[in-house]
């Protein structure tokens, strides 16, 4: 073949590929609506996504091939063994009423394991040493060095053990007491971890875990973590003064003007953890529920021979579990409690906080226990396209309400007001309720109306519950928001009515505490007892949800959870929306606006995988509102779900299936409503 005639042949070959290229249809799937590579009308949809985790070692050494591994090596196959393919998250409380829903969010994770080099290590652990603080040790450091002795109950002549701080000689059943208590802060050390993950080969912004052993080396010294200056917002109560919130971890804080920072770190070399009972190397049952307690005892006792909870443990085992069931499940990747769309297939773009202080006769004044500007402007983040406003009225708890209020908090057990009905010391003031919230909806317009419900009372009538989030009963869509107070949770409890409200109404946008949760691929749901009592660490984390009361808003791994769960709900819900209009005939009218939504969510998708998760959202709700908008106007009748309306009795003769409700934390084959709060986790709350 000649020159030229190859030359031409080239030429041909090129302009037939550029044709074929050119007549090839554009990714997608036909619809009425037209080509869509993104929706899907009618179909709820996932958005799975490949999310990297980096676990890194900090002071702990690596079990090299054909070595024996000691009880404090890590050995990663340990984590492989342990840690999740993937995660898929549901919405919990819907879900324990029988179907389980799906919020539309898959993640499929990529692991990254580092050992830090000794230079790392140097800097860090200087770090620490050069701001740690000598303090006296703590009355929990004490329980570990004593541990338990016997009393004798002089009615029944009952031996029990009870934890001392006074003994002669520590206890013989721990490796080695805490000699002295090194205070560090919590937060500088999160941001200190945060500034140097390049240094272990670390992108900033990726969720990244480090597991920290100062104990292995000559410059070890005792230590705990504290979030010193952490008060309340109404009382200023310095709960970050307590030794029961000295901590072993801690992760999730938002830097003001700074990318996303998601970063959480756990030291098995500090404290021993008061949050977890892990000072409590002899009783096998902390909570009392039963069962024996899973604890992660300080990384001096493993490898003991001695008669404890850590004896033959592992300490590579424990922390992979920590990773799956503390980082992972609650505080990465959780599954929300409640739905985040509200009012599917419409959600809602005004909010109103509703909220009735209902005030007892001779109560503090409400005015000094309810800040409503900080109230509104920290759970708006929750859903940051709403517009918010805050109604504020009160009344006397007195008369009917009084009556219905007491109900919820029943003197006996056999005196409850609805004997009757499943719910049956609740179920008088939860109907006291939707009678007023219908009421107050005839003037709303399209507003949702976020109910709360804060009882200032004058007694100490009930034993402390500080608040609750409602659920309807019947579908497990959210409800009211309860919060209490009592002059023994004002003081000596410290507590307003602000962080308490805050904490309820992030459930009722969705969020979950992260003390309790559930793993996918186990389809378990579980919480801080038993196999699980180590999980309470998640409380040690940036976040109003916990109960430690270490911080008052929202942190990073709230915020990447609540965007990630907006963007699955806008992009089903537009799903809906064109299928309703499908359905009503309507598609002309629509078809422009679904095809400009399609090529929102694709690049809503595209910032999800980033990890760009507000941006994702703030594309999501621009492609939902541009479809709702185009159905509206043509005439489709896109209706909000609204559960007030659609209640029937609760009768417990009528109800067939009845939603699986725990009423302890222990760990239960699918979703289940956990309760809001244990008697152990109340008194360890109200600790000092």
């Amino acid at each position: 073949m000649t020159l030229r005639a190859t030359a031409l042949f080239l030429l041909s070959a090129s302009l037939l590929a550029s044709c074929t290229t050119r007549t090839q249809p554009a990714p997608g799937t036909d619809t009425e609506f037209g080509r869509l590579s993104t929706l899907k009308p009618g179909e709820q949809d996932s958005i799975r996504t490949r999310l990297k985790v980096n676990v890194v070692f900090v002071g702990y050494r690596e079990a090299l091939p054909g070595q024996v591994q000691t009880a404090q090596n890590v050995n990663t196959r340990d984590f492989r063994d342990t840690l999740p393919k993937s995660y898929e998250t549901i919405a919990r409380i819907p879900s324990a009423y029988g179907n389980t829903e799906y919020t539309g969010n898959v993640f499929d994770y990529d692991y990254n394991y580092v050992f830090a080099d000794q230079k790392f290590e140097d800097d860090f652990f200087g770090y620490l040493s050069q701001n740690a603080t000598e303090k006296p040790l703590t009355v929990y450091q004490k329980y570990f060095n004593c541990q338990f002795v016997t009393e004798t109950d002089e009615e029944t002549g009952e031996e029990y053990q009870v934890p001392t701080d006074k003994c002669e000689a520590p206890s013989p059943l721990i490796n080695r007491p805490v000699e002295k208590n090194f205070e560090i802060d919590a937060l500088a050390t999160e941001n200190w971890l945060a500034d140097n993950v390049s240094r272990v080969g670390v992108k900033p912004g990726e969720y990244t875990i480090y597991l920290v052993n100062w104990y292995s080396r000559p410059d070890f010294k005792f230590h705990s973590y504290t979030r010193a200056d952490a008060a309340d917002t109404d009382t200023g109560t310095r709960f970050g003064a307590r030794a029961s919130r000295r901590l072993i971890a801690w992760g999730g804080s938002v830097r003001q003007g700074a990318a996303p920072q998601r970063v959480w770190f756990y030291d098995l070399s500090a404290n021993p953890d008061p949050w977890t009972d892990a000072w409590d190397v002899t009783n096998f049952d902390s909570t009392g529920d039963g069962e024996p307690d899973y604890r992660m005892p300080p990384i001096w006792e493993y490898g003991t021979r001695k008669a404890s909870v850590a004896y033959g443990r592992k300490v590579s085992v424990d922390l992979a579990r920590v990773v799956r069931y503390t980082a992972l499940n609650l505080l990465f990747t959780p599954s929300p409690i409640y739905r985040v769309a509200l009012t599917p297939p419409r959600m809602p773009e005004e909010i109103e906080l509703d909220v009735r202080v209902e005030q007892g006769e001779g109560a503090r004044d409400p005015g000094t226990l309810l800040n409503r500007a900080l109230l509104q402007s920290r759970v708006s983040v929750l859903q940051p396209f709403a517009k918010f406003s805050t109604n504020v009225r009160q009344t006397a708890l007195d008369g009917d309400l009084a009556d219905v209020y007491n109900c919820f908090f029943p003197v006996e057990a056999e005196d409850i007001c609805s004997p009757d009905f499943a719910d049956f010391s609740g179920e008088e003031l939860f109907q006291f309720g939707v009678r007023e919230l219908r009421e107050s909806y005839r003037a709303a317009g399209d507003k949702y109306l976020l109910p709360i419900y804060a009882f200032n009372d004058a007694s100490d009538s009930q034993g402390g519950l500080l608040g609750i989030a409602y659920d309807d009963g019947q579908t497990g869509t959210q409800s009211f928001v309860y919060s209490f107070l009592t002059p023994s949770l004002i003081n000596p409890g410290g507590y307003g009515f602000t962080d308490t409200t805050v904490h309820e109404v992030g459930h009722h946008l969705s969020l979950s505490h992260p003390h309790d949760g559930y793993d996918s691929e186990e389809d378990l749901s579980y919480g801080s007892s038993g196999f699980f009592r180590f999980v309470d660490s998640g409380d040690q984390s940036a976040t109003i949800m916990s109960y430690n009361d270490l911080s008052r808003t929202f942190g990073q791994f709230n915020l990447d959870a609540q965007y990630r769960y907006l963007t699955a709900a806008y992009l089903n819900n537009t799903n809906a929306i064109l299928e309703i209009a499908r359905r009503a005939g309507k598609v002309q009218g629509v078809q422009g606006a679904a095809r400009s939504a399609d090529a929102l969510f694709a690049q809503a998708e595209r910032e999800y995988t980033a990890m760009n998760y507000f941006r994702a959202a703030e594309l999501g709700h621009q492609g939902y509102r541009a479809v709702l908008d185009a159905a509206t106007t043509a005439g489709v009748q896109v209706q909000a779900y609204k559960w007030y309306e659609n209640l029937t009795g609760l009768s417990t003769q009528t109800v067939k299936a009845q939603p699986r409700i725990s009423k302890d934390h222990l760990p239960k084959k699918g979703a289940w409503i956990m309760p809001e709060e244990t008697p152990e986790q109340r008194a360890r709350r109200l600790a000092e």
